[in-house]
This record gives structure tokens, C-alpha cells and sequence, in this order.
């Protein structure tokens, strides 16, 4: 290596000092019993910014990420994350799921609703999702997406609505006008009853 190419070496090498004067010796067992090949990569990283590769003792990123198979900004995460938690800092977090927009007691009163279906006074065949949504902010005092109100249903099991055969404005000459201004906000299907729970 010229003088040159050793400055420029010297200036980019990534080099990790251990947090514990045991992290290399675990980092090698971690490396040595890890099944899982991203997690294995990044105990590989921080052992090689530790301790080097091979005749190198100093590497700089670009050639850890060489030696590992993975893009430099992998190298620059998790030998980061070593710096500032430890060897338990290189375990990935899992993402925690997307609160529901409705709670156990919102749904249970939801559902319940729902199965009581439209009353007289409400003068309805059936309640679309547009209706749904009113309701749900009406009693919860929450505005979704109409997309967020269909993806509730599905997720409580009720099945695509379509006018109640069994209420009394469903004459023929109802149910085709009910179609016309409902769709396509009403889910149309073959079943004849709304609402419907998955068994």
C-alpha cells in the first residue's frame, strides 16, 4: 500500500472500542450460533470494526460491508447502534402494530349495533358505509376513512351488505331504487340477510 492509498486507509477506517473487554469474545459465539443470516451479519460488522479481518487490524466501511455481503449503510447502522447500547443494542426491535381505530368496548357496542340493524324510525333498508362512518363518529367521536370503516367490518366478520329482504319498504320497486342511490357504497352480495357474522 503506498503512502497515499495508507492515509486515505487510516482517515476512513471504521474502528469500534469495545463498551465491555468481553464483547469480542461473545460477538464470536453470537456469530458462531446464530441461525438468522441479517442478525448473524450484524454481530459479524461490529466484530470485524472491533477486531479487524484477516492481516487487517483497521477496515474501512466499504470493505466490512464487502466481507459481510451488505451495503455500508448496514456497517454504519448497527456498528452505531454498538456505540451507544452494547451488544444488546444489535437485536432488532420488532415494529409495534397500528393501534386499532376502534377499542375491544367500541367494537363490541359496534357490532352490537349492527346486529340490531336499521330500526322503523330510521326508514332504512340497510346501512352502508357512509352511514357506518356517521355512526361510528357519532358515538365515538371519531372520523375515518371510509376505507378504515370497511376494513372494520371485515375485521369484526360481517359479510358485504345488501337490503334487508325482511324490511318493509323492500318492495321491488324499493330495492331497485335502494340499489341506484346506494350504490356503490353499499357492498353487494348473493346473501340476503345484513348483518352477517362470520362463524
Amino acid at each position: 500500500m503506498d503512502w497515499h492509498a495508507l492515509v486515505f486507509h487510516q482517515e476512513h477506517a471504521l474502528k469500534v472500542q469495545w463498551i465491555d473487554a468481553q464483547d469480542a469474545e461473545r460477538l464470536k459465539e453470537l456469530v458462531a450460533t446464530q441461525s438468522n443470516a441479517k442478525q448473524r451479519d450484524r454481530y459479524r460488522a461490529v466484530l470485524i470494526a472491533g477486531q479487524g479481518l484477516g492481516d487487517k487490524a483497521e477496515l474501512a466501511r466499504e470493505e466490512i460491508a464487502a466481507a459481510i455481503g451488505r451495503s455500508r449503510q448496514f456497517v454504519d447502522s448497527w456498528v452505531g447502534r454498538y456505540r451507544r447500547g452494547g451488544i444488546d443494542a444489535l437485536v432488532a426491535k420488532r415494529q409495534k402494530g397500528n393501534k386499532p381505530a376502534l377499542n375491544e368496548d367500541q367494537q363490541k357496542q359496534l357490532c352490537e349495533w349492527l346486529d340490531r340493524g336499521p330500526t322503523p324510525d330510521e326508514a332504512l333498508a340497510a346501512y352502508n358505509g357512509p352511514i357506518i362512518r356517521r355512526k361510528i363518529e357519532e358515538l365515538f367521536g371519531k372520523t375515518l376513512a371510509l376505507g378504515s370503516v370497511y376494513r372494520i367490518l371485515h375485521r369484526l366478520g360481517y359479510n358485504d351488505l345488501m337490503p334487508r329482504t325482511t324490511h318493509p319498504d323492500t318492495s321491488p320497486e324499493a330495492m331497485e331504487e335502494f340499489k341506484k342511490k346506494s350504490s356503490p357504497n353499499v357492498w353487494l352480495s348473493s346473501r340476503q340477510i345484513i348483518p352477517t357474522r362470520k362463524s
